[in-house]
């Protein structure tokens, strides 16, 4: 089984944004959107869905401009589930879930070459790269936006519960919402019925939305529109049982299609919006002769159906029964030509419950339930009708809750303007500056620009939780921080320590998106082009003119967040942080174990420390153990430190020559490895001492450190010779020795020469 990040990595492999409207960024702003969805896809958090929108909505423009002109449909989407779906009994999340749907239509893309082929012939596309940017625009305005509507039926619903609460069920005698001046919002003015004429001449004039999506539910599933337009009001007008929400996803983002003075418009979007209108509820029960989608029919429709009703992991719930009735957190999936194998992974300790008086374990989760009965797969094939042979597979797993959140407010409506003050604070002269400027001046970014400060604007949560605050745009009874060298830590420069974090992340950043360290460049543009850049070194290499930048930027957010109406404040508490914990690494240069098994012993080493404890790792940076526990670190997001024997030119000099020495490679590749590791660190420290060089840095993070981790082969090797002299310092046994003497905990990985 495979998890569906790597599923739907495939897709970007297969995609070819040649007609993309600026070619001078096209690899990077692929990558931008590759690696969001990847970032999504392993935490599943909201904040990181938001990249995942934003990138679409800044790719495909798809209302004239990027995410500006998207923003509302999706924010108060995520808003209105946040505030009112505790009101309601059942309710789960749909805006991290349009994601998820969004991958898996992309996994089934790349990896089921049945659909693909069917795709392509439905519309006429070769199989090749600029066919996959075809689908990827279409599909995701299909999943990204498929939900949208959902406010509209949270507001009817929130009435209804309220009414059962208080008198009981009765739809005869109870109080409903339903929405007055329906005809007026769905009516084309005479310059949309005039475009919409030139685009399909056949067909009878559309007076409204209905009359376009009936016309686009002929063609596709032979209904007839005359049926269908009564149907469609019914929908909106005296429903006291329900609203459909897929419908008024596709009447608001019809209604966003036809609000720009120019727009192109086809019979492509037209599939969209009734894909859409069919997910839900209009196919399952109220079209005229209704029948499952054929995946030949309706490609879109049929591919939403299909994910939707698969995704149902990892969906925060809201309502009071929803969270009585717990799914999958996570799943594995197998996807081959006309096959679909998904592994749901259920919480051991949720889905059972020992009944006393039945003597036996009751299954409480509905959802588990109908997996393990195979009525879930019997509902699938009830709406879509198929080639497709789904097998559905459950399995109970513990879950590692996570423990010592953030206290930031994490939801993702602050980040946007958070990434505009990180963008401006940069200038000396922004205080000055309006909140439209700043908005517009952040709008004409490069993609990959854009989301560096988002991406900057999400690690606030982690780095101002180390210097004991945290930000929200609610209105809390906490001291308001107006200078961070204000606050009270441990640390003796806030703001400096800020900027060490903030360098850290953007290093990683950088090194993720394909750039490396280099000087050879004269200009921005040149820089940019061979994605070099010299300042992928540690902190202490900058210049001071590099470091006052970073220092500009912190001074400057405080003021600037003031501009915005999200009204986020930074706030100061002074408990609840995890206490440091400091782990020293040391170990053989050159051993004969294989570096990936030997990290993953280190990484779940440091993944239990790091439950309860804000991680610092040390290591002298020597070739090979050092290096690899320092690449566990930087994988497993740990602050790293270095505490080098030596300036830090002349060290990747003696580490080089020494690893020639013995017989082992050391080129530019290995040198450029090391350069970034370094890179990565918050602190690169050189501890001088001519006479003992080595040993007197394993002393020094023996010292500060609280443990010591060390891959050992257990050769305990004399350390002074027959008459008391020092023999064999600075090596792997030494550093243990000193760290026993030192009563240091001493955690052994075997690591044999």
């Amino acid at each position: 089984m495979k998890t569906l990040s790597e599923l739907s990595s495939k897709f970007f492999n297969l995609l070819d944004m040649k007609d993309y409207e600026k070619p001078e960024t096209v690899e990077s702003d692929k990558l931008c959107f590759e690696n969001s969805l990847k970032q999504f896809l392993a935490s599943g958090k909201k904040e990181d869905a938001f990249s995942v929108y934003f990138c679409f909505s800044e790719i495909f423009k798809l209302f004239g401009q990027g995410y500006e002109n998207t923003k509302k449909l999706l924010e108060l989407l995520s808003d209105h589930e946040y505030h009112s779906g505790e009101l309601l009994a059942k309710h789960r999340d749909h805006y991290s879930h349009s994601v998820y749907v969004f991958a898996l239509g992309l996994a089934i893309y790349a990896n089921d070459a049945a659909y693909r082929r069917n795709y392509l012939s439905f519309y006429q596309l070769k199989d090749n790269g600029v066919s996959a940017y075809h689908f990827l625009k279409f599909w995701g305005m299909v999943a990204l936006f498929h939900d949208i509507g959902y406010p509209f039926q949270l507001a009817h619903e929130q009435i209804k519960a309220y009414v059962e609460d208080v008198w009981g069920k009765n739809e005869e005698r109870n109080l409903f919402v339903s929405y007055g001046n329906f005809d007026e919002f769905i009516t084309f003015n005479a310059e949309t019925r005039k475009n919409l004429a030139k685009v399909f001449p056949e067909a009878q004039p559309f007076n409204n939305i209905h009359d376009l999506l009936a016309y686009g539910l002929q063609i596709r599933e032979g209904y007839d529109p005359k049926t269908v337009c009564p149907i469609l009001k019914e929908r909106i007008v005296n429903q006291p049982r329900f609203i459909d929400h897929g419908y008024f996803s596709a009447i608001i983002l019809t209604r966003q299609l036809f609000s720009l003075p120019e727009y192109k418009f086809d019979i492509r979007y037209l599939d969209v919006l009734t894909a859409i209108l069919l997910h839900n509820n209009f196919n399952k029960y109220d079209a005229p002769n209704k029948h499952p989608i054929r995946f030949d029919e309706h490609p879109l429709a049929y591919l939403l159906i299909l994910c939707d009703e698969l995704q149902c992991w990892d969906r925060l719930a809201y309502g009071k029964i929803s969270k009585r009735d717990p799914i999958a957190w996570d799943c594995g999936l197998d996807i081959t030509t006309n096959n679909l194998v998904i592994n749901y992974i259920y919480d051991s300790f949720i889905t059972r419950e020992y009944d006393k008086a039945m003597e036996l374990n009751v299954i409480l989760n509905k959802n588990y339930r109908e997996m393990k009965e195979g009525t879930f797969i019997e509902k699938i094939y009830e709406y879509i009708e198929t080639p497709l042979q789904i097998t559905v597979k459950t399995q109970e797993k513990k879950k590692e809750k996570r423990t010592h959140l953030f206290a930031s407010d994490d939801n993702f409506i602050c980040l946007c303007d958070l990434a505009k003050a990180i963008h401006i604070s940069y200038n000396e002269h922004c205080k000055s500056l309006s909140s439209e400027f700043i908005s517009e001046d952040f709008g004409n970014l490069d993609l990959e620009f854009k989301m560096s400060n988002i991406e900057q604007a999400k690690s606030y949560a982690y780095k101002l939780e180390l210097i004991n605050c945290f930000f929200s745009r609610k209105e809390l009874d906490y001291p308001i921080v107006e200078d961070f060298n204000h606050v009270e830590t441990t640390y003796k420069n806030n703001l400096g320590f800020l900027c060490r974090e903030e360098h850290v992340r953007w290093v990683k950043e950088k090194l993720a998106m394909g750039w490396k360290y280099g000087t050879d460049y004269k200009t921005l543009e040149e820089r940019n082009k061979k994605k070099i850049h010299k300042d992928i070194v540690p902190y202490e290499m900058l210049t001071v003119e590099e470091q006052s930048k970073d220092e500009l930027m912190v001074n400057n957010i405080i003021d600037l967040l003031k501009k915005f109406d999200s009204n986020i404040k930074i706030y100061n508490f002074r408990i609840g942080r995890k206490p440091n914990l400091e782990i020293a690494g040391t170990g053989h240069r050159f051993f004969n174990d294989d570096s990936e098994k030997l990290k993953i012993q280190v990484k779940k080493i440091l993944s239990s420390f790091s439950k309860t404890h804000h991680v610092i790792v040390r290591t002298c940076f020597a070739y090979g153990a050092d290096q690899l526990i320092a690449e566990c670190a930087i994988e497993l997001g740990i602050t790293l430190k270095a505490d080098l024997p030596m300036p830090i030119e002349k060290y990747i000099e003696d580490v080089k020559n020494n690893t020639i020495a013995n017989g082992y490679k050391f080129g530019k590749e290995e040198e450029l490895k090391m350069r970034h590791l370094l890179a990565q660190t918050v602190a690169c420290r050189v501890i001088s001492d001519p006479i003992h060089t080595y040993a007197a840095a394993n002393a020094y993070i023996v010292k500060k450190c609280n443990k010591l981790i060390a891959l050992w082969d257990r050769n305990e090797i004399p350390l002074n010779d027959k008459v008391g002299n020092p023999i064999n310092r600075g090596g792997t046994f030494d550093c243990i020795t000193m760290a026993r003497e030192n009563n240091k905990e001493v955690i052994i990985v075997d690591c044999y020469r």
